[in-house]
C-alpha cells in the first residue's frame, strides 16, 4: 500500500528540510579558513614566536622591583632535526621587535648557554638543569626586547613583558605607581 501525504504534512517536510539546508549553508559562512575558531589564541601572558619548526612560547620575564628576575617559557622543535639555543640576548639598539607597542627596554641575561633542542620535544625555561637564565634591569610592567638566537632557525627578534614574581601584570596606581592585582 503506497504511502499518501497530505498537503498540510507535505508543506511541513518541505518547509524543516529548508530550515535545515539554510541553516547549513549559513554556519558554513563562518567555517572558513578567516573563521575567528581558526585564528591563534593566546590566553597567557608571554610572547608566542616562531622560526621556522621551532616554536617559541610564553616567554616572558620574572622580575623583582629591584630588576632582578628570570626568563620562563618554552621552546619547541617541530621538525625532523635537532636545533640548537645558542643565545638570548637584548636586540640590538634601533630594533623593531615583532609585537613591541613602545620602547622596549634593554636588558641584560645571564647564565645563557647553548642547548640542544631534540625534535618533538620542548625546552623549558628555566631549564631542569643547572642554572636559570638570569634577567637584570627589567622591572614589573616593561617590555624587554631581546633576540633568540639558533643554530639552524633564523633568529627571532621580539618583545617580551615583564610580571611580577606573584605572576600578575602591574597597573598603574593613582599616585604614578604600581598596584598589583
Amino acid at each position: 500500500m503506497p504511502i499518501t501525504l497530505t498537503r498540510q504534512a507535505v508543506r511541513r517536510t518541505f518547509a524543516a528540510t529548508a530550515t535545515v539546508t539554510l541553516s547549513i549553508a549559513l554556519t558554513a559562512c563562518g567555517a572558513n579558513f578567516n573563521a575567528q575558531t581558526a585564528q591563534p589564541y593566546q590566553p597567557a601572558e608571554g610572547t608566542n614566536a616562531d622560526s621556522g619548526s621551532i616554536a617559541v612560547r610564553n616567554l616572558l620575564v620574572m622580575a623583582s622591583e629591584d630588576g632582578k628576575g628570570e626568563l620562563h617559557g618554552a621552546i619547541v622543535n617541530n621538525g625532523a632535526d635537532p636545533d640548537t639555543l645558542v643565545s638570548i640576548a637584548s636586540a640590538p639598539e634601533g630594533t623593531e621587535p615583532a609585537g613591541a607597542t613602545e620602547d622596549p627596554v634593554s636588558v641584560t641575561f645571564g647564565n645563557v648557554r647553548p642547548m640542544t633542542l631534540v625534535p618533538g620535544q620542548m625546552l623549558s625555561l628555566p631549564p631542569a638543569t643547572g642554572a636559570p637564565f638570569t634577567v637584570t634591569g627589567g622591572k614589573p610592567g616593561d617590555m624587554v626586547a631581546v633576540t633568540i638566537t639558533f643554530g639552524k632557525a633564523a633568529p627571532i627578534t621580539t618583545a617580551i613583558p615583564v610580571l611580577t614574581l606573584d605572576h600578575y601584570s602591574p597597573s598603574p596606581r593613582a599616585d604614578g605607581g604600581e598596584a598589583h592585582g
